[in-house]
């Protein structure tokens, strides 16, 4: 009888354990923001889950228009203050980050002073210090108020998403084959050569151990391995690969590392699940994952992750649920060709295991049900989609979006959506003020292009003039529905052709006019 009962106890405690190894909660990090989304993926472990319930609409509370794009971003501090850099190459000889509320307002606005883009993902310090990089080469730390607490100039940062911050404050930046540590005062502490040091970086929940992929670009036939080290780069172990894409490992509660690959024996590719001591879990197979593709994991312990499977002898690209043993829980198949639904970044899962992820290509955004069950899809047009979403406490998700690094006329590509009662979706595609865009190139010759929106029906002119007020070319007179607009003007069109010098073009709809210069430099 004494061993019935042992053994049912035994049972029981194992029952438990498994239970309770599934459950994935928020770890707290001290030197982070406790706020709804203060770094990319979320938290240190790159979980891409957040503790908030986003839309299962696709209702637009507002857009914003970011006029050199966003690509990483934005993060969420304290008071639902969005954070987030520009993507392009500025027209001018400065470059912005920016503060806007939960409404889209502007709070301010901090000049970086080069054209170059502050395009890598913020960090916000549980003192809402802002932490960003620029492609200048500099490590910004910014007070809550924008202004600026101190640089650290000379570190290529690129721009890459995700700089880890450790527990005490330091923050690891991954630098081609070394690894810099940066106190929180600005001060350089160290320098760590890591040997082809790719620079996804991410912490274990106790943050005294760093995990970190090694190796060439992913998808280029270079090897690569998954590591683990400690806080000065004394390595614990490492595991080969045939071949690692780049995106952000993902670190459970259990410490157990989610991250893809391509075996080197049989050249399969999988998604990895090791263990803390570098041995293998388990692993679910896949024909291909995209280079900077990463799994979330909701609270539950389910996996989800986006790749190409072969289902019925046919290659789909699909969402797939795992559950914490590497299980199928459910496949949800994409239509259309590979580049329709090109989901190149992490995916990111709320508080109710609903999964948001978007396109980088064909520029469409997908809200999936914790079954499977596509909720919306946003039709993002020509926008492309490389980061991943936040989530505000009150609900609202967030979408930064881009075109690419030279285009400097981005419109309506922050997005803010959240469920209304009134379920009334917008049309983002439509203009709410008037525009008028400076035209590029600039200076150009003999071609160059100016774009404008309008947000209501009327006639619209749009003429250029000389700097003594003759006008010199006409290029739009006539009745425009509400729209955005693109122009090419030809200087060599006019009679005899204009000569080089400084232009006026000039927008007029209803009671709205807008000027601008141009250069023609031949």
């Amino acid at each position: 009888m004494r061993s019935k009962y042992f053994s049912l106890l035994i049972l029981l405690i194992c029952s438990i354990d498994v239970t309770t190894a599934q459950q994935q909660a928020h770890i707290p990090w001290p030197s982070l923001a406790d706020s709804p989304w203060p770094v990319l993926r979320g938290d240190m472990q790159g979980t891409g889950r957040s503790e908030y319930i986003g839309p299962r609409t696709k209702n637009i509370a507002w857009v914003k228009d970011m006029p050199l794009g966003i690509i990483y971003g934005p993060v969420i501090g304290y008071k639902d203050i969005l954070y987030m850099g520009e993507r392009a190459l500025s027209p001018d000889s400065v470059n912005y980050f920016y503060a806007v509320n939960k409404f889209g307002d502007n709070l301010w606005e901090f000049q970086t002073m080069t054209f170059l883009p502050n395009n890598s993902g913020p960090i916000v310090r549980k003192d809402s210090t802002i932490f960003f990089f620029s492609r200048n080469k500099n490590l910004y730390s910014l007070k809550p108020n924008g202004e600026l607490n101190w640089k650290v100039e000379n570190i290529w940062a690129n721009f890459w998403p995700f700089y880890p911050l450790a527990k005490n404050g330091d923050l690891y930046v991954a630098i081609v084959d070394t690894l810099i540590v940066v106190s929180s005062a600005g001060i350089v502490k160290d320098r760590i050569i890591i040997p082809e040091l790719s620079p996804a970086i991410v912490f274990s929940t106790g943050g005294d151990t760093i995990y970190f992929t090694s190796g060439g670009p992913p998808q280029t036939g270079n090897s690569g391995s998954i590591n683990a080290a400690d806080l000065n780069g004394n390595l614990y172990w490492s595991y080969n690969f045939d071949e690692i894409n780049w995106g952000i490992p993902m670190v459970d509660n259990q410490n157990r590392i989610y991250v893809f690959g391509k075996d080197s024996i049989t050249r399969e590719n999988f998604l990895y699940c090791f263990n803390p001591n570098g041995s293998i879990s388990w692993k679910y197979p896949v024909l291909h994952y995209l280079p900077y593709a990463a799994p979330t994991i909701d609270r539950t312990g389910n996996i989800i992750l986006n790749a190409r499977k072969i289902i019925n002898a046919e290659q789909r690209d699909a969402i797939i649920s795992l559950d914490y043993h590497g299980n199928e829980n459910w496949i949800t198949l994409f239509d259309g060709d590979f580049d329709e639904h090109y989901i190149n970044h992490g995916l990111v899962c709320d508080a109710e295991g609903k999964i948001y992820c978007g396109s980088s290509s064909a520029g469409n955004f997908y809200c999936f049900d914790n079954d499977g069950t596509l909720l919306w899809q946003l039709d993002l047009g020509d926008l492309e989609y490389d980061s991943c979403p936040a989530i505000g406490s009150d609900g609202t998700l967030y979408i930064g979006t881009h075109i690419s690094s030279s285009f400097i006329y981005h419109a309506n590509n922050l997005i803010a959506i959240k469920d209304s009662g009134t379920s009334l979706v917008q049309d983002i595609h439509l203009p709410n003020k008037f525009w008028l865009n400076q035209n590029y190139p600039n200076p150009f010759n003999p071609n160059t292009t100016i774009k404008y929106s309008i947000p209501e029906v009327g006639v619209v002119s749009l003429d250029v003039y000389d700097l003594l007020g003759s006008k010199v070319a006409s290029l739009v007179n006539e009745h425009q529905a509400a729209g955005n607009y693109s122009v090419q003007f030809d200087a060599s069109s006019t009679a005899g052709g204009l000569p080089s010098g400084i232009y006026i073009y000039r927008l007029t709809s209803g009671q709205f006019t807008s000027s601008k210069k141009l250069i023609l430099l031949k």
